[in-house]
């Protein structure tokens, strides 16, 4: 069996949910993703860069073909040599400050990690399947807690306003790309709240 210790850390360990990404005009324009604690009661959000968010939402849209992502690609390898992602555990870097993820693989004979980029993880977690955790004191110190349900929170008009206000700074920017994905994403949110209503 496993030792003590060893069960006394799983125990720890807390399984989140992938929640919503958003844009906030406070932060320069920065992007956040939301991992939701199981029983929704706290979330843990990231920032992300724009190339990072850019591959979030190549990765989750829904039905659209427009291209392949490498995160597909290396999803397509991996299933090729018969390794499957297991979990993915969301680790901290206090030297840098950074959030990154940790990746359990199972080549059919063995276990092994490697750890990845905080969203690389995120969005290989999604294409497998796969369960993500986060120990529960690094939880309880970078989480905040939430009022009410986290849906009403996450995709409140208040955050709707954020990205509006987000998609009209990169107009003036002329940074259209940019505009275009914060653009989709509200109409997603708006789609989303109104099914949420029904």
């Amino acid at each position: 069996g496993l030792p003590l210790l060893c069960i006394f850390a799983w125990m720890k360990r807390i399984r989140l949910d992938i929640g919503a990404f958003t844009a906030s005009s406070e932060e320069g324009g920065k992007f956040f993703f939301f991992l939701y604690k199981e029983k929704m009661d706290r979330c843990l959000s990231v920032s992300l860069t724009p190339p990072q968010m850019h591959s979030v939402l190549s990765v989750f849209k829904n039905g659209e073909k427009e291209q392949i992502p490498l995160h597909v690609t290396v999803k397509n390898i991996l299933e090729s040599y018969g390794v499957e992602l297991l979990e993915i555990e969301i680790i901290r870097n206090e030297e840098y400050s950074r959030f990154y993820s940790r990746l359990l693989l199972f080549d059919g004979e063995k276990e092994f990690k490697t750890d990845a980029d905080f969203i690389d993880g995120i969005i290989m977690a999604k294409l497998f399947g796969a369960p993500i955790y986060v120990d529960e004191p690094l939880m309880e110190q970078y989480s905040v807690a939430m009022e009410g349900s986290p849906k009403e929170t996450i995709q409140t008009d208040a955050i709707v306003k954020k990205m509006e206000d987000a998609l009209s700074q990169a107009v003036r920017d002329e940074e259209y790309e940019r505009a275009e994905v914060i653009k989709r994403r509200i109409e997603e949110l708006k789609k989303e709240k109104d099914i949420e209503k029904k």
